[in-house]
């Protein structure tokens, strides 16, 4: 085979390869995954609550069911955990405009809304 031969069949394939090369690429930025916004409770968001601290032993509140738990932070958003069925001694009570919600004594997430409460034992109420 003569040089010209040979350098245009390089000439093709390097071509061809670089078409190839081109079809597998995409020259369009990945696709960003959907992640949705948590709602934000505007009678939480931003507010200061009715607080009431318990002392050790005084109020605790008992759980038939997995409730969704959640960190000071997330509060009326979306759940950071789960607290399984069980007593729990609460720490505080967060009372807002709309919801009532009670930080356990337990690591976080450890704060639960109060309609996740079977019952509330010993003097639970929110006095001043």
């Amino acid at each position: 085979m003569s040089r010209k031969i040979i350098l245009s069949v390089l000439i093709a394939a390097s071509a061809l390869g670089a078409a190839v090369l081109a079809a597998c690429t995409s020259s369009a930025p990945p696709a960003t995954p959907v992640v949705a916004t948590p709602t934000i409770d505007p009678a939480i968001y931003n507010k200061v609550p009715e607080t009431h601290v318990f002392e050790p032993g005084q109020c605790t509140a008992e759980l038939t069911v997995p409730a969704p738990a959640y960190t000071s932070n997330t509060l009326g958003g979306q759940p950071s955990g789960e607290i399984p069925p069980g007593k729990y001694e609460v720490g505080v009570a967060a009372k807002y405009s709309t919801s009532l919600w009670y930080a356990l004594n337990l690591a976080p997430p450890n704060y639960i809304n109060s309609t996740s409460v079977a019952a509330l034992i010993g003097e639970c109420e929110m006095g001043n």
